[in-house]
């Protein structure tokens, strides 16, 4: 395997296990990750041991170009957010291609990640390359048709995802774009909200300042700086993003994660 020196705190399974990405599995002491192109990856602590992709796949997919360290510090502005970075110090966002963290995201409302997992992989067993590592996930290209997804367990979905543009062009021009114009671009799309278009943004665009809000963050948030009073959504969302700046999206990952383990 190639191996390359991750330059800050790094946890694999608390990055892969967050919720980011759906299509993972556990071998050995490292993961299997299926995507465009399929991968086994393993940290040993210092290096990220890769295999099947170039080096700089893996510097871009485990966003090895960013200074994480300089951002956790940034975000440590409380003993609740400070608790959650102690209890899984090392988790960092990946960046993700945007087709298939939409297809993805649009799949995870009203749904559990094992489901998730299960749909994704039944869809690119249809319409994604065998290797001989697994099915890679299906090109921006391909025709969706209702059908089929309707048997890989899609239910309502199905139609967000036929519907779903096909122009890659569409998913490149919003790297161009400020952050609340891509979010507007997303959410004309059908199946794709306020939360489904930040998660969007957050973990293919690097739009850190996004905050992620559904119902897990709504009640940590209300729970943490609301004194258990209830608020809107949207109050939820704004008061991440003025509260935790630029990094908000990174912070929301910290308190879910730590919410989810019971840690916070």
């Amino acid at each position: 395997m190639n191996k390359i020196k991750v330059p800050f705190k790094f946890n694999l399974e608390y990055t892969l296990e967050s919720g980011q990405i759906f299509r993972i599995s556990k071998i050995n002491d490292g993961y299997r990750i299926f995507s465009s192109v399929i991968f086994d990856v393993y940290f040993d602590g210092n290096y990220l041991y890769y295999n099947k992709v170039d080096k700089n796949y893996i510097m871009r997919f485990f966003s090895l170009d960013i200074d994480f360290d300089k951002i956790i510090n940034q975000i440590m502005l409380d003993n609740h957010i400070i608790k959650a970075i102690k209890a899984f110090e090392g988790l960092i966002i990946l960046t993700q291609d945007p087709y298939e963290t939409t297809v993805s995201f649009i799949c995870s409302a009203f749904n559990n990640i094992k489901r998730i997992r299960l749909m994704l992989d039944k869809v690119s067993e249809v319409y994604g390359n065998k290797t001989d590592l697994g099915y890679t996930f299906p090109s921006c290209s391909v025709n969706f048709e209702e059908e089929v997804l309707s048997k890989c367990g899609f239910g309502f979905r199905k139609r967000y995802i036929s519907n779903l543009t096909q122009n890659k062009d569409f998913f490149d021009n919003l790297y161009n774009l400020d952050t609340k114009t891509a979010k507007i671009k997303l959410m004309n799309l059908q199946g794709i909200g306020s939360k489904v278009a930040d998660c969007i943004l957050l973990f293919a665009y690097r739009r850190y300042e996004v905050f992620c809000t559904d119902v897990w963050i709504k009640r940590i948030i209300e729970k943490l700086y609301f004194n258990n009073r209830k608020q809107s959504v949207r109050t939820i969302e704004e008061f991440g993003k003025d509260y935790f700046g630029q990094y908000a999206g990174i912070a929301q990952q910290y308190l879910f994660l730590a919410a989810k383990k019971g840690v916070i």
